[in-house]
């Protein structure tokens, strides 16, 4: 419990402990205090029970709407109770409106709330559970019940006050408390203490906005019990327990609202980690999607890859069959020709399977976008000299290289540079006839060099250009001799783009390809020495 309610009602207890010896003293009448009172009590409970209701429509909790029609019955009865207390004003003190109306209806209206507070959430919780269910699910039509509910009861109280007032005995004469009137207050006083005692004893089950209300009840004890200890009005009791009563009042409602807002704070706090769990959970799930997608791409590359070399891996293994059956059965009736050509088939098809080998491993680790580079400042000259050294001696017959510009390097790898270039090397040997070169310039900004291979071939059908640097694609081929798995020149894109370069391709005047590798122009520094090593470490493609 919040130890707030508790100084509140130390407070009230400590005030009413210091009124009492100066009770009795007389007072005059106060007109602007009753006029407070009959105004701000009525309003503060009111607004209370509004703040209730809202809670109700808020949680559901039924014990809370029974609170708020506690306080909805001490609003609307304090609206008879101060039409009576005006009619003392102008008919004096020995009217029936100050023997009899006006102090039933005060008794009603201080005894009564207690009670109420009391009993009412405690029948609201006893009430069976298809009632409390339906209550729940048409929670405007319950706070329209209650409130109905209340004003009968309201209505009645006051009907019979002043229907039977001939006949109800006198709590007052001459301004000052009956016998008969002190017999009742002790009675009302007996109740408002058996409903202290409920509602403290079930406390701690209420929820904050709830527990204030044993300020109010306490109060309303405060209020009679001057009424035992001060007899006559207007006096500083009867004043103190008024002034008791508008004080919790207001307490209260300044507690609750207290509640409200700082319950207003935790579904706003609770609303933005709603949020912002909700922004969480959308980007992981957009990770989730990508990582998806990644997935589905990495299982359709890889259902294309076993596509795609179960396909061409065919071909060199019927050639490499045939070969070694005719090896087999026909050795002692072929010639030294014809046996070196049938050698031949089965080395050339031996190193296209390793040629296709070699990519796999490359595309393994370069597909995720992992290449991992090692850019040095490479010459160009020693670079395209590289790539025909090894070439075979059939194939250097037919490729050349000519002189890059002066000093002129490359910021790239050296080993992917190489792969490129022998890539563009060995496709230009398998599909063209003619003579092949490597050229080396610089481009328009200076800040880049092309490296260029040009063949005498019939080039590239235009319908496929767009698609010559793809995945697993080919253009149909003049011979069946001419193979190929369809991923080299898709290789030489990624090993270009992860050296911040690029390839393309371009038609040769009068007629042929030519394939450029696009690479950073690097000056010229000692680390170039090292570019020879790395290169010379590569194998032959």
């Amino acid at each position: 419990m919040r130890p707030e309610l508790w100084v509140c009602t130390g407070a009230l207890i400590t005030a009413a402990a210091i009124v009492v010896p100066f009770a009795g003293h007389p007072f005059t009448v106060y007109p602007s205090l009753l006029i407070a009172f009959f105004v701000l009590l009525p309003a503060a409970d009111l607004l209370t029970a509004h703040l209730l209701v809202q809670q109700f429509l808020a949680g559901g909790r039924l014990a809370t709407l029974g609170l708020a029609s506690a306080y909805l019955y001490s609003a609307v009865l304090t609206v008879p109770y101060a039409i009576a207390f005006g009619q003392i004003v102008r008919s004096g003190n020995d009217s029936i409106w100050a023997t009899v109306c006006a102090p039933w209806l005060a008794v009603l209206l201080f005894g009564g709330f207690p009670v109420l507070a009391a009993l009412l959430p405690r029948i609201a919780e006893a009430l069976p559970e298809r009632l409390n269910e339906k209550a729940r699910n048409h929670r405007r039509a319950a706070e329209a019940v209650a409130a109905a509910v209340v004003l009968a009861i309201a209505g009645a109280a006051t009907g019979l006050v002043v229907g039977l007032a001939d006949r109800l005995p006198p709590m007052y004469l001459d301004g000052v408390s009956t016998t008969a009137g002190q017999r009742v207050i002790t009675g009302a006083l007996a109740a408002m203490a058996l409903s202290l005692l409920l509602v403290i004893t079930d406390l701690r089950r209420r929820p904050p906005v709830e527990q204030w209300v044993m300020v109010a009840i306490i109060a309303c004890v405060i209020g009679m019990a001057m009424a035992l200890v001060a007899p006559a009005r207007f006096t500083l009791g009867w004043y103190a327990g008024r002034v008791a009563l508008l004080a919790s009042s207001v307490v209260v409602l300044l507690a609750l609202i207290g509640e409200t807002v700082g319950l207003y704070h935790r579904l706003t706090a609770a609303h933005e980690d709603l949020d912002q769990a909700n922004r969480e959970l959308n980007r992981r799930a957009e990770h989730l999607a990508a990582a998806n997608l990644e997935l589905e791409a990495a299982g359709t590359w890889k259902s294309d890859l076993l596509a795609t070399l179960s396909h061409e891996i065919n071909q060199p293994l019927a050639v490499i069959s045939a070969c070694s059956e005719e090896l087999t059965q026909e050795w002692d009736s072929t010639t030294d020709d014809e046996r070196h050509a049938t050698v031949q088939a089965l080395s050339g098809r031996v190193n296209q399977l390793l040629e296709m080998a070699a990519h796999l491993l490359t595309l393994s680790s370069a597909e995720p976008g992992d290449i991992r580079t090692r850019p040095v400042a490479l010459p160009v000259d020693q670079a395209l000299t590289r790539v025909v050294d090894n070439l075979t001696k059939q194939a250097r017959k037919r490729v050349s290289a000519g002189p890059g510009p002066p000093a002129a390097a490359v910021w790239a790898d050296p080993v992917h540079t190489h792969e490129v270039l022998t890539n563009f090397v060995t496709n230009a040997i398998k599909y063209s006839p003619g003579n092949i070169n490597l050229s080396a310039t610089l481009d328009n900004t200076g800040d880049n060099i092309l490296l260029a291979v040009t063949d005498e071939g019939n080039g590239v059908p235009p319908d496929f250009v767009a698609h010559l640097f793809d995945r697993f694609t080919q253009a149909d081929r003049p011979s069946p001799a001419q193979t190929g798995a369809g991923f080299g020149l898709y290789l030489c894109r990624l090993l270009a783009e992860a050296n911040n370069g690029r390839v393309w391709y371009e038609d040769a005047d009068p007629h042929g390809s030519r394939f450029i590798l696009r690479l950073p122009h690097a000056p010229p520094t000692p680390v170039a020495e090292t570019a020879q090593s790395l290169v010379d470490d590569t194998p032959a493609s």
